[in-house]
């Protein structure tokens, strides 16, 4: 069938199958997809799944209008995935399993990715887990080391398990024990926030957001306009891996990803500008640091 043909079938089977959500394919090459079932079940079912490039958004809209209600968990095995769920953000690496609340809001871009799909109904994983909905993340990330690299391992070997092995009930209630004690493990180490400071830190965030153009925005300016000290300001995000400064630079780069795909039109001198780099050079560096890959090649990547 042709690529049109392709991206709409697999949209539909996204929507249906997976997680109501919005799909555009990535601009510049073929669209090509696949997935492979390992297993199937209500409780938990395991596939192996690729995909040449997307955009997917899921909303209120789309969360409302969902019957069942899943954690998606994916362990990358190629390409590179960006998501931003909530005011997370997750760059995910060969090797490294996320997991995704499909309850809350989210945003991703998919190129030449391919990953081992995990699919849990949300109850049992948080009932297993002992938390309630309050302690439940929007997404967070398991890295192949320490106890988290069981559950990595785990779900890895089930991948490559013939058919009539993997259809094991005990396995598969393994998957799920291990997956919801990592998650029990990962709320635990995260610090107790006050109600207070989580509404300081959004003021900070969407002010950053709003002024992002501005090439002189500065730690003292944002801690200025938030009516905060510098110090403050790098306490609000102390339990974060970015700091002020870096969180400027993320949502610079994030930005910058939007134009460069949904702005065609748009030099990159103009779309530098756009996002507050002071000067083509700087903005390449950022980003290539940031993404692995220039402006140039993430607008139109190879096919």
């Amino acid at each position: 069938m042709s690529s049109e043909e392709g991206f709409d079938l697999w949209a539909t089977f996204q929507r249906e199958s997976m997680a109501p959500c919005s799909v555009e394919p990535l601009p510049g090459k073929p669209f090509q997809a696949m997935i492979e079932p390992c297993v199937g079940s209500d409780p938990i079912s395991i596939a192996r799944f690729g995909v040449s490039g997307t955009i997917s958004r899921r909303d209120q809209r789309h969360i409302a209008r969902s019957d069942a209600q899943y954690v998606l968990a994916y362990l990358t095995t190629a390409g590179t995935f960006d998501g931003r769920f909530g005011q997370s953000y997750l760059r995910v690496p060969v090797g490294t399993m996320f997991v995704v609340d499909s309850e809350r809001p989210q945003e991703a871009i998919a190129s030449d990715y391919e990953a081992i799909m995990v699919r849990i109904q949300r109850d049992l994983l948080l009932s297993s887990a002992g938390l309630s909905e309050d302690d439940f993340p929007p997404a967070w990330r398991l890295q192949p080391i320490g106890h988290e690299a069981l559950v990595v391992d785990y779900f890895q070997r089930m991948a490559e398990l013939p058919p009539d092995a993997m259809g094991n009930a005990p396995m598969l209630n393994a998957g799920i024990e291990l997956l919801a004690a990592a998650l029990a493990l990962s709320a635990d180490q995260r610090p107790s926030e006050s109600a207070a400071s989580c509404h300081k830190r959004q003021q900070v965030i969407a002010y950053i957001k709003a002024n992002l153009a501005d090439q002189e925005l500065s730690l003292d300016r944002i801690a200025h306009a938030c009516k905060l000290s510098r110090g403050q300001l790098y306490r609000l995000f102390a339990q974060d891996d970015d700091g002020p400064m870096q969180l400027l630079r993320r949502l610079r780069v994030e930005k910058a990803q939007k134009l460069l795909l949904g702005a065609p039109e748009q030099t990159i001198a103009a779309i530098s500008e756009a996002c507050g780099f002071t000067g083509e050079r700087n903005f390449y560096r950022v980003f290539r640091a940031a993404t692995g890959i220039a402006p140039g090649e993430y607008r139109a990547p190879a096919g």
